[in-house]
């Protein structure tokens, strides 16, 4: 009974601590489940924050690349330009060195005009050696600005005046950001340039006062000549916009500690399933061992059933013994009794010997004592049995008692422990089944939401594509309808000027009529119509050549890098295809290698059929996949779905060593692979592996004998009663 007891109490003990092990790992679980979702939430927002973060960030580095996209510089320049790196006297564009805010750009650029294109120098000698070298190699001009030379003129009161007046935003050379060193050459830009909101406040402080430029490019100029009107969106050179730049760095750096935070978050929620996955784990391990521990206890139920058997026999002996007892005791009652009497008849006896002395009474007296003594002896053997069944009763029976009775009362109380904790777990396996379901239903939705914002944002990029190449196109035919101004102002120019000498050559037949079929009146109607073509031709634009020969020369340019883009574009289709045929060329190499191998493998494996590698596409191979065609027996090849267990092993067995043969490596590990294998088949395996081992290590995990045997070297894996795995190697 004891040794019984110790048993249960140790399972119950491993019980108990397994079970509480089980509900703090269930707690764990769960608390690792709702952190996960947590961090599936956090992870979203997160994705959902980069993407925003980088359409800002994209729409910033569109609006930095189509500023350097309109910065358009003559041969000359670029050919300078690209001198800077091995002539530091070369500093840069006047629009590369400046940097303005977005509000003033326009004004500035507007203010600055063609001296934008001026290139800073550090002094006259670096500007006389360039202008000596465009002269030499025929690249055109350039405009320098020595910074040697250039001294920075002080501003005029008035200008100061006007830079303070209400609608003013201050001198030009105030709102542009450059180095200290370039102050002359800036200066003399934007000496005694004020910007002002518009045309009506240049009136209202006086224009010939100071230069006044507005925000959106008007110019009132210090000869009191007003230039503006609409103004077309420019594609010319530009400042650099200092908040494009900023907000470029910012918006990087944004993006790059969001994306920071999503690996810190995605790494968490990795650590996290694997802590869950290891916990699921755990549980099933644990709940395992549970089962294991309660299915051992009911299997060991006979042995209560003794105990409780021999605790009946046992009460029934305490109660024959009892019985047993109280007739001893009835008995010895009835004894002394009787011994009081003969102790009274003793002593009668001695007094009448004392008076009598007769030998008759001593014979008597003598056997009566025999008989006290023998009855004596009697009484004490009867209480020492006595005294040995209390002792037993007390020493062996009532602690066995006790302990049974409380074995009895543990294993009931954990039973209804068990039994409740069932049901809790139960309930909370089936809570977390439904909480888990409705996240994976949660998460698939999320990953469906999110593909489908993918795909919208695919379909707005080449939307915005699109709308770009339109952009371009309207812009080519804007830049087109400009040319073709300015052609009709050359003719006008040209048509007025031949009227004017025509004018000159006649002065001297004033007065003279030189046409006589044609009346006063129709000559007068001719004279008003050519003065009415005239004023309807307007002024000369004595800058239409330079303009002409400027549009002349970036139309030349535009032609040259269509035709670079148009070669770059031939290269890169012609490299293209070359890689194409490359590739085309190579996978035919290796499937003809990989289905020679395969079908001589397959051969070796299988007696009783053969199997080929089929490419689903022959004209695009890279269009579709590749086939296993088997015929296992008779005339008809079969696709691999339609085998059985074992053939379908043999033949992906058999290509997966055919790519071995084909590009080998130096290490495999097959698991268990030849599970479906009969023992024919597992020893052709076997004798395969043996070969192929002589190339290269290999380590199966199998529990065939056949492909066992054939094996270098045995490991084997067990578990000890401990829960501790042990490992047996042998060398074969």
């Amino acid at each position: 009974v004891e040794e019984l007891e110790k048993e249960h109490k140790a399972e119950i003990q491993d019980l108990k601590s397994k079970r509480k092990q089980f509900k703090e790992a269930t707690l764990e679980l769960n608390k690792c489940l709702n952190e996960d979702g947590s961090l599936v939430a956090q992870i979203s927002k997160k994705r959902e924050t980069i993407a925003n973060k980088r359409e800002d960030l994209a729409k910033l580095e569109a609006r930095a690349a189509q500023i350097k996209e309109t910065t358009k510089l003559n041969p000359a320049m670029e050919r300078i330009l690209s001198l800077k790196e091995k002539n530091p006297g070369i500093l840069g564009t006047v629009f590369e060195l400046g940097n303005v805010d977005a509000k003033y750009a326009t004004a500035l650029e507007k203010a600055a005009g063609q001296r934008m294109r001026s290139i800073i120098v550090e002094n006259d000698k670096v500007a006389s050696h360039l202008i000596k070298y465009l002269k030499e190699n025929k690249l055109g001009t350039a405009t320098f600005l020595p910074l040697s030379t250039i001294h920075s003129k002080p501003t005029s009161p008035d200008a100061k005046k006007m830079a303070n007046a209400k609608g003013s935003h201050g001198l030009a050379l105030d709102l542009i950001q450059f180095e200290p060193k370039l102050k002359n050459a800036f200066s003399y830009i934007f000496h005694n340039t004020v910007v002002i909101d518009d045309i009506d406040v240049a009136r209202r402080l006086g224009i010939g006062k100071a230069k006044m430029v507005t925000l959106d490019g008007d110019l009132a100029d210090r000869s009191g000549a007003m230039t503006g009107g609409y103004h077309k969106k420019s594609r010319g050179l530009k400042f650099s916009e200092k908040q494009i730049d900023a907000n470029v760095e910012t918006a990087e750096a944004t993006l790059a500690e969001e994306e920071n935070a999503l690996a810190t978050i995605e790494k968490r929620r990795n650590e996290n399933e694997d802590t869950i996955a290891t916990l699921r784990q755990d549980k099933a391990t644990l709940e395992g061992e549970i089962i294991k521990v309660e299915k051992s206890l009911h299997l060991e139920a006979h042995d209560i059933e003794a105990t409780l058997t021999k605790k009946e026999d046992l009460e029934t002996s305490v109660r024959e013994k009892q019985q047993e007892i109280d007739t001893l005791l009835n008995t010895i009652t009835e004894k002394n009794k009787v011994l009081a009497d003969n102790r009274i008849e003793k002593q009668q006896m001695k007094e009448q010997i004392a008076q009598l002395r007769d030998p008759k009474l001593v014979a008597e007296l003598a056997t009566f004592e025999e008989s006290r003594n023998k009855m004596h002896e009697e009484i004490t053997e009867l209480d020492a049995t006595i005294k040995n069944i209390h002792v037993q009763i007390n020493e062996i029976h009532g602690p066995e008692q006790q302990k049974v009775e409380k074995t009895k009362e543990q294993l009931a109380k954990e039973e209804d422990e068990l039994n409740t904790e069932q049901e809790f777990l139960t309930k909370e396996l089936s809570t977390q089944n439904e909480a888990l379901s409705e996240k994976e239903k949660v998460a698939k939705e999320f990953h469906a939401k999110y593909r489908q914002l993918f795909e919208k944002r695919t379909n707005i990029e080449q939307e915005k594509n699109q709308l770009d190449a339109n952009i371009m196109k309207r812009s080519e035919a804007s830049r087109a309808t400009e040319i073709r101004e300015n052609t009709l102002s050359l003719k006008h120019a040209e048509v007025a000027s031949e009227l004017a000498g025509m004018h000159q050559e006649f002065q001297q037949y004033e007065g003279v009529q030189l046409i006589e079929n044609k009346t006063e009146e129709q000559l007068k109607y001719e004279i008003s119509k050519f003065e009415k073509m005239k004023a309807d031709i307007g002024s000369v634009n004595m800058r239409a050549l330079e303009i002409y020969t400027d549009v002349e020369k970036e139309y030349n340019n535009l032609l040259e890098k269509k035709e670079t883009l148009h070669g770059e574009r031939e290269d890169v289709m012609s490299m293209m295809e070359e890689i194409e045929g490359k590739k085309r060329e190579l996978f035919k190499i290796s499937f003809d290698g990989v289905n020679t191998h395969f079908k001589e493998i397959f051969s070796r494996l299988s007696t009783k059929g053969d199997a080929t590698l089929e490419v689903e596409n022959p004209d695009d191979p890279f269009e579709g996949g590749v086939g296993i065609k088997v015929r296992m027996s008779g005339k008809r090849f079969l696709d691999i779905r339609s085998l059985s267990g074992g053939e379908k092993t043999m033949t992906a067995l058999a290509f997966i060593f055919a790519i071995q043969e084909h590009e080998p490596a130096s290490f495999y590990i097959l698991d268990e692979v030849d599970a479906a294998l009969d023992k024919t088949n597992a020893e052709k395996f076997g004798k395969l592996i043996q070969k192929y081992s002589e190339r290269a290590q290999y380590i199966m995990i199998s529990h065939n004998d056949g492909v066992i045997n054939m094996a270098d070297t045995l490991y084997g894996v067990s578990m000890n009663e401990h829960g501790m795995s042990k490992v047996v190697s042998l060398k074969v």
